[in-house]
């Protein structure tokens, strides 16, 4: 028989023998567990992001490129915009370069040659698999014609930044293109053919609009003379600031492009044909009450027997435009002039005084060439030409100029205020060389030659072909 004291001894031996054991078995354990989570720790992790955060088409890679052509990129659609010009590269082999997102790739590689002539997909692979496709949407410029373009209807813009392009856009119900209330908007390749009482154009509040590569003409116009009254513009914005319009032709409206109370527009490029009014109307462009503004590379040809002008360029309660490398052919008014400042100190009027006309020529003015007048001052005329000036019937029976067929004009400010200059200009062969500057003393410096001829510049031609 075992004792009770024997029972507890042999117990504790085994449980001395045990324990040690244990506590091995647990200590390497624990030190398994913490190897694990260190080697979890330092594994990298996987990045999801699968984006595309550039993509362009660089100078060195592409034969025919002087410049780099950077896209346009919109994340929240996953799509790339890029402007190419067949004429000056080959679209169809272009090498783009694109910057991905750290860790991702690229399906086709960047750099690989492609065919840009039409959209592209592209798909981004990140480092944990996910995926995303991108679009590559080129915007061919100077090829846009009714059998490469999507026919339409009229368009109501309901979306900022909302893109309307490769259209050709018909209307005789209501605005071609409406906009109001959006901003960022943009209106490439699109050709707009509009009639009855309405616009091509029409934007209200539309902040930081591009209107780019487009032709706009106002259809069943009559064969001369006026259209039925002056709310046809082929383009017309109201309070909508940093406004882009280049590459532009417009034909036949009552006005070409008309900004009222728009800042800090940019227009180059524009090319315009026949403005048929009635007054007011009448301009290929017309300043009212804008702040700045330049109008650059342009060209106005009217058919004195078509067109139905008014002043060519009208700068109405605005200051600061800048008017800019152009040619204004064709003025059939007997009060309307080339390029007119006006009423820059009257009640509404906005930008304070002054402006610049500079490297203008002017052919077939009736009633004037370049005016600062009723409170308009400090506009400076500058590197002028006016040559084949009308002095008799101006066309389609509107009489003659009232002004005697003056050339710089400064009236309607008090004597000696009107700080305005002359710089540079020829006036040639003019029907009335006695009435060349009128009065003399709102100009500060008067400087012209009369004994030169020039050769016109060149019209601007926008290529709106297929070919």
């Amino acid at each position: 028989m075992i004792r009770p004291t024997s029972i507890n001894a042999t117990l504790l031996f085994f449980i001395s023998l045990t324990f040690p054991l244990l506590q091995l078995s647990s200590c390497a354990s624990e030190t398994d567990l913490l190897k694990e989570i260190g080697e979890a720790a330092e594994e990298p992790i996987a990045i999801s992001n699968a984006k595309i955060t550039n993509f362009s088409f660089l100078s060195v890679d592409n034969n025919g490129l002087t410049t780099d052509i950077i896209g346009t990129l919109d994340e929240n659609t996953k799509t790339v915009y890029v402007e190419l010009d067949p004429l000056l590269i080959p679209i169809e082999k272009l090498v783009p370069t694109i910057v991905l997102s750290p860790g991702s790739t690229v399906s086709p590689t960047s750099k690989a040659t492609q065919d840009f002539s039409h959209e592209r997909t592209y798909t981004v692979t990140a480092e944990n698999g996910t995926k995303e496709t991108y679009k590559i949407i080129p915007s061919i410029i100077g090829n846009i014609c009714t059998s490469n373009l999507q026919d339409s209807g009229p368009i109501k813009v309901s979306a900022n930044n909302q893109r309307i392009e490769n259209l050709y856009i018909r209307t005789s119900n209501q605005h071609g293109i409406e906009i109001n209330n959006y901003t960022g908007v943009v209106i490439s390749n699109c050709i707009i053919e509009y009639t009855g009482k309405f616009m091509g154009i029409k934007f209200t509040s539309a902040d930081n609009l591009t209107i780019k590569n487009c032709s706009i003409k106002y259809v069943n116009a009559p064969a001369k003379g006026p259209l039925e009254d002056a709310d046809r513009n082929c383009i017309e914005g109201i309070g909508s600031q940093n406004i882009v319009i280049t590459n532009v032709r417009v034909e036949d409206g009552s006005t070409g492009i008309r900004l009222n109370q728009c800042d800090n527009s940019i227009l180059k490029y524009i090319e315009g044909h026949n403005m048929r009014g009635p007054f007011p109307r009448g301009q290929l462009v017309q300043y009212d009450k804008c702040i700045g503004g330049l109008l650059e590379n342009f060209s106005v040809i009217n058919d004195r027997d078509i067109a139905w002008t008014e002043d060519n360029v009208s700068i109405y309660k605005s200051g600061g435009q800048q008017i800019k490398k152009g040619l204004i052919v064709g003025n059939n008014s007997p009060t309307g002039v080339g390029v007119l400042f006006e009423d820059q100190n009257t009640e509404g009027a906005r930008g304070g005084y002054g402006g610049i006309v500079e490297d203008v020529d002017f052919l077939e003015m009736g009633n004037g060439v370049v005016s600062s007048v009723e409170g308009s001052k400090n506009v400076s005329f500058t590197r002028i030409r006016a040559k084949q000036i009308i002095c008799g019937e101006l066309g389609q029976n509107r009489g003659k100029s009232t002004s005697n067929s003056l050339i710089f004009g400064a009236f309607g400010t008090t004597a000696n205020t009107g700080g305005n200059s002359i710089n540079d200009c020829i006036v040639f062969n003019s029907c009335n060389p006695t009435n060349i500057v009128w009065p003399e003393h709102n100009f500060d410096v008067i400087d012209y030659r009369t004994d030169i001829d020039f050769e016109p510049r060149n019209p601007i031609v926008l290529n709106f072909n297929c070919d």
